[in-house]
């Protein structure tokens, strides 16, 4: 209960009779209660129990149709928010689709037309399918047969249909997922113990799609699975399929020729999904699956119905009296397949054009028009940084003194013209003065102040170990706190912004911690120490007062520090608070020596660590355990993206390379062999990546343990052969210091921002919609990178919402 976040009613079988629970930690549960009023008992019992994470929408509804409208999904996707795939899988959510029945599974559509050619080309609107027709009306010879059949159809009880077979089934689903557990065993089942046919199996792309164009009996759509898991395509676990009637054994899915192995094949048809042409019309076949042309007039006029059986309410399964006619009923919608609830009655909107969404034009998107722009008075901005945070209202600088950093906040308004000829506004934060800072270093310094001592900021209180990076060590979260490692104590320790004052301290290592850092949403935290283990953190909101946990913290685990002596009732209120560090959650082993560097992400549910001269790991966040050793992979830093890539940097062999979460080798690239990468950052999107080059390691760069100049060769015994080939001639020729931009995917190099000489890079940040890149370089100057056009389109688009006034003047100077 305490971790229940979502609660959907369900259908099971076509009758109202189940609950899908969805947790916090990602996890859900499917239950079926055998009738509507055991379900109806249930959802009274756990809404009376009031679970403290249960969002209120779900407790105003559990409609479909009303929760569309109330979570504004539809209008946040044509927003460009979320992404089509993170559309389509919310859609299949509401209209009762789930993995965890497989006779409901989540319903994808055919995207591409095109399984022919050598090469994709995503510009081309002929490569894509027809998103306003369903798959039985694509091909018009065999729609001629279908609305023959539909008009010639007569029956007393049965409606007309155009297609006696479905787009989504349990057959379906089976067909797609057989070389992958449990959809393996599940196939055996359902045909009988044996596999079926191997000339009825999945076993080449093209071959698929030509089959649902022409064959009568074949109108299935697609699964989730084909826009993000490779393994679906490839037999990894060695099984045995039979032979085809031509002598040909089964085993990995032909792919396209456009594809050159099943994780590029995977990558491409995710970044057709997400084009503009699939943007533009999407709403077309929403409008067909879960929308107004689902049933009715609209429905025949479209050559969209099916077999009546498969739609909500034209069956009650409790009113069939007859056990026998009412399994044979239940077993007709098991396997024949059921369409979604209908979510919207009316057309569904269009997604506005992307040159109208000004948030979405990255830094990514147009390089070439980025251009750099130097803060004035950089003494001001507490440089040279560790670590900088950019949100939309403030500018966060932790300086290269971490753990004893100096804070600095500076206020910012990204994309508005200063009219100074800077298109952003940037006001240096004011240095306050905190009491014990000042004392120490009027105790180790002197009395005595220069100028530049004015903009001293506020300095931690803290005591460091010797020896390890200062940039590894910080980390800043969503609410603008600081989190520090590196402390002779061993401990972490949580700092306020304004003041550098601790606000919490908490113990977990036996060494003292060499790296950490935050999940994206800052809910997790993940810390690695000399001790060689990596220990995962929960991290709460400032705001979030509310507890949930009835049990004590570990003894020692996490201690709350005041700078005042407290009352009695202090004492006791700070030991009944809820921590703000939560953990050790989980001690992640695995690692034989120091730990370098580590991620974590919320969303995917893994943590990422590399120490040195052993393999990169990837564990569990919900229960800790190990789940992939990449053998043979060593790594200095890395860096994790949304879409679940793993990007990792060897110093010693100079080469960037990235993984799929399932250790398969993407791409390779090899880097100059004069300096090296201090800096790593991937998009929001998961697509591209941000790599710093410095001239020289120096304290900010990786670890360089190869003595002589010769470069080792990549060890590769794990990889795909057909991979290494692939990249092992992308040699990449960037200057330095510089930051280059990079194709996640394929690692080539798309644009470099250039830095003058002695510019060496010691922190980089994005703003929340990758618009603004800032970087702090060596000489202590903060550089930001953006297009200078973005703020010109702000301030006009201002100017059409109405906005008036003053404020507005100084910003549209020329």
């Amino acid at each position: 209960m305490t971790s229940l976040h979502q609660m959907y009613s369900r259908r099971y079988l076509l009758r109202r009779s189940a609950l899908e629970l969805f947790m916090v930690d990602r996890s859900n549960f499917f239950f079926d209660f055998g009738s509507s009023e055991g379900r109806r008992n249930a959802y009274r019992a756990i809404v009376q129990a009031r679970p403290p994470h249960l969002n209120n929408i779900y407790l105003a509804t559990q409609r479909p149709e009303q929760l569309l409208k109330r979570t504004q999904l539809m209008e946040r996707w044509a927003r460009w928010e979320i992404s089509n795939f993170e559309y389509l899988m919310h859609l299949n959510t509401l209209a009762g689709r789930s993995y965890n029945d497989i006779t409901q599974y989540p319903v994808f559509p055919w995207i591409l037309s095109d399984y022919s050619s050598k090469s994709l080309d995503l510009s081309d609107p002929n490569a894509f399918r027809d998103l306003s027709k369903p798959v039985g009306a694509l091909n018009l010879e065999r729609l001629k047969k279908f609305q023959e059949r539909y008009a010639s159809f007569d029956d007393p009880v049965i409606p007309k249909f155009h297609y006696g077979s479905h787009y989504s089934s349990a057959g379906t689903v089976l067909y797609y997922l057989v070389r992958v557990e449990p959809f393996s065993t599940l196939s055996i089942q359902l045909q009988g113990e044996k596999f079926d046919h191997a000339d009825r199996m999945f076993f080449d792309v093209g071959a698929t799609w030509n089959g649902v164009l022409e064959d009568m009996s074949d109108v299935k759509e697609l699964v989730p699975e084909l826009f993000y898991l490779p393994e679906m395509l490839t037999n990894e676990n060695s099984i045995d399929f039979g032979t085809t009637q031509l002598g040909e054994k089964l085993d990995c899915v032909k792919l396209p020729p456009w594809a050159q192995s099943s994780v590029d094949f995977i990558h491409k048809h995710r970044m057709a999904l997400e084009s503009d042409h699939v943007s533009a019309h999407l709403h077309e076949w929403i409008d067909l699956v879960f929308g107004y042309k689902q049933r009715g007039k609209e429905a025949i006029s479209a050559n969209n119905m099916f077999f009546y059986i498969t739609y909500e309410g034209t069956v009650d399964i409790d009113k069939i009296f007859d056990p026998v006619q009412q399994r044979a009923t239940q077993d007709q919608i098991a396997y024949f397949g059921q369409t979604p609830s209908q979510l919207l009655t009316v057309p569904h909107m269009k997604k506005m054009p992307l040159s109208e969404v000004l948030r979405l034009q990255t830094i990514f998107r147009n390089p070439s028009e980025v251009k750099p722009y130097a803060v004035p008075s950089p003494e001001r901005c507490n440089l040279p940084a560790a670590a900088i945070h950019a949100s939309s209202d403030a500018v966060l600088i932790v300086n290269t003194e971490a753990p004893a950093a100096h804070i600095a906040q500076h206020k910012w308004q990204p994309n508005t013209p200063d009219g100074q000829g800077a298109p952003f506004l940037f006001q240096h934060g004011k240095p306050t003065t905190s009491s014990a800072g000042g004392a120490l270093r009027r105790m180790f310094k002197g009395s005595g102040g220069s100028g530049s001592d004015e903009w001293q900021f506020p300095q931690a209180l803290a005591f460091a170990s010797s020896g390890i990076r200062s940039s590894s060590i910080v980390s800043i979260t969503c609410d603008k706190e600081i989190i520090t490692g590196g402390h002779a104590d061993n401990s972490i320790k949580l700092l306020s912004s304004d003041g550098a004052k601790t606000i919490e301290t908490a113990f977990g290592h036996c060494a003292s911690v060499t790296c950490l850092a935050l999940s994206p949403d800052s809910n997790y935290l993940v810390t690695g120490s000399w001790d060689t283990t990596v220990i995962l953190w929960r991290i709460h909101r400032a705001f979030s007062s509310r507890s949930s946990s009835t049990s004590e913290p570990i003894a020692g685990t996490s201690m709350p520090t005041s700078n005042s002596s407290g009352t009695l009732a202090n004492t006791l209120a700070d030991k009944n608070r809820r921590h703000r560090i939560e953990g050790p959650v989980h001690v992640l082993r695995g690692h034989q020596s120091e730990i370098l560097c580590c991620c974590v992400s919320s969303d995917l549910g893994v943590a990422v660590s590399c120490s040195r001269s052993s393999d990169v790991l990837l564990h569990s966040v919900k229960r800790g355990r190990l789940m992939r050793r990449f053998a043979g992979v060593e790594a200095d830093s890395v860096c994790l993206s949304s879409e679940g890539i793993v990007l990792t940097w060897n110093q010693s062999q100079l080469t960037l390379s990235t993984f799929t979460v399932n250790g398969v080798l993407v791409a390779r690239a090899q880097l100059p062999s004069l300096g090296g990468v201090s800096c790593m950052e991937i998009s929001v999107d998961g697509r591209s990546a941000l790599i710093g080059m410095n001239s020289t390691l120096g304290n900010n760069g990786g670890y360089n343990n190869n003595q002589d100049s010769g470069l080792k060769k990549p060890v590769a015994d794990n990889f795909d052969i057909e991979s290494e080939d692939t990249n092992k001639s992308n040699r990449l020729d960037i200057p330095s210091p510089s930051i280059c931009l990079l194709n996640l995917h394929t690692l080539k190099v798309f644009h470099v921002l250039e830095l003058g000489e002695g510019q060496d890079i010691t922190a980089l940040a994005l703003n929340e919609d990758n618009t603004n890149l800032l970087v702090s370089t060596a000489d202590k100057r903060l550089i930001i990178f953006t297009d200078p056009a973005l703020s010109l389109k702000v301030v006009d688009q201002m100017l059409k919402l109405g906005w008036e006034g003053e404020g507005l003047s100084p910003l549209i100077k020329p």
